[in-house]
């Protein structure tokens, strides 16, 4: 059932919100600052409270309609590019080939550098913006580089990226147009987290690696939830790429924090996908573990902008786990073979071309329901997460 675009709610007053920093292992709050850990070692985000004070906006524009929900204090400090509202698209052609009715794409390659790393970015950056900070680093695969590379461009800060050695060109090409300092290190994703935490450390940078390291990046991830429960009534599962994971945990904070608003009475039930090549989560999942362990085999995967071992930091896989057990969801992992097919299906029919990693959500849903995983009758949404063109090699 699609939902009628005239629901009530506006902000027709300020509140003041309060928004707070929660360890997830002990509790510990703090104000908000650049934290990346307690002292626990425990992962910190955001808690907002006074729900029943928040009403979110009829007709959003922006993500940043939904600022009282987000953790920035002060609407001057907003670096935008216009990122979100993306479409949310429902297929035709490919509902009726894999024989689904209510299956729907986020069509995430329309962010402005062309991946759904804009909502974290644009979210964290600003957030450094309010804090007085001039230089932010990131690791990444690819996407968040270049994401982020954008929007300290478009804050005039210094942006300083570590990547894998085998990170595709086109994605390495968008983060050099916009000004950034890019180290490429050898071996895998792993290796460029550790590198960038030890340059956080040594030079007080501000860290918006997209992991769970920066508890203001994955609050612009649960901007999705928002824009999705615009349009539909909550899906009955949603499927995500997922390399640590915080896109998967945030869409479902999103929910929770809607259900506590009284906007929903349910939650969906979230999938996440992994390649066979990188998948720490999803083999924890199918053994039945309550921790997730680090990938200490060979990377090699297609998915590239998927592939990250964990290593050193496999307490954030452990939290997406969490986060798929809570939501009654569950792991699944994908050949390259099938990566590519549903690339290729996808394309030619529905005309979205998407990045292998950004598109592996097809071939889970597929697999999925060959697996009686989910019933036909199911209303699923799947998360398309980068553009075609950032790994145009794939396809060539």
């Amino acid at each position: 059932m699609v939902k009628n675009l005239k629901r009530e709610g506006y902000f027709k007053e300020v509140f003041t919100i309060k928004k707070e920093i929660k360890c997830t292992k002990c509790g510990k709050k703090f104000n908000m600052k650049n934290i990346l850990k307690c002292e626990c070692g425990g992962i910190v985000e955001v808690v907002l409270h006074n729900y029943s004070e928040i009403k979110i906006p009829q007709n959003p524009n922006s993500m940043w309609d939904y600022f009282e929900l987000l953790p920035l204090e002060d609407k001057d400090n907003i670096i935008t590019l216009s990122e979100g509202m993306t479409p949310l698209l429902k297929t035709e052609n490919l509902s009726r080939q894999l024989g689904i009715k209510n299956l729907f794409i986020k069509d995430e390659t329309r962010n402005p550098t062309g991946s759904f790393k804009d909502r974290p970015n644009t979210m964290a950056i600003s957030k450094a913006k309010e804090l007085g900070i001039k230089t932010i680093t990131i690791a990444s695969s690819g996407n968040a580089s270049a994401s982020a590379a954008a929007y300290a461009a478009k804050a005039q800060m210094k942006c300083v990226v570590f990547v894998p050695e085998n990170t595709p060109e086109a994605k390495l090409a968008q983060a050099k147009c916009y000004g950034a300092e890019i180290n490429r290190i050898p071996g895998n994703y792993s290796n460029a987290f550790n590198k960038a935490l030890e340059a956080t450390k040594k030079n007080n940078w501000f860290n918006v690696t997209s992991t769970y390291l920066n508890p203001y990046s994955y609050e612009g991830d649960k901007t999705v939830s928002y824009e999705i429960d615009k349009l539909i009534d909550v899906p009955d599962y949603i499927f995500v790429p997922i390399g640590a994971g915080p896109l998967l945990h945030g869409i479902y904070k999103g929910y929770k924090e809607l259900r506590k608003m009284g906007y929903v009475k349910k939650l969906p039930k979230m999938v996440g996908v992994q390649s066979t090549g990188c998948s720490p989560i999803v083999d924890a999942f199918e053994n039945g573990d309550n921790i997730v362990r680090p990938w200490n085999k060979k990377v090699s995967s297609i998915a590239s902008g998927i592939d990250d071992p964990l290593t050193g930091y496999e307490d954030d896989g452990t939290l997406t786990l969490k986060t798929i057990y809570e939501s009654s969801g569950f792991g699944i992992k994908i050949t390259d073979e099938e990566v590519m097919n549903g690339l290729y299906q996808l394309a030619e029919s529905e005309g979205v071309f998407a990045e292998p990693a950004g598109v592996i959500g097809v071939a889970a849903v597929k697999k999925s329901l060959k697996h009686n995983l989910i019933k036909k009758q199911d209303k699923v949404v799947i998360m398309i997460t980068g553009h075609g063109l950032k790994n145009i090699k794939a396809v060539l």
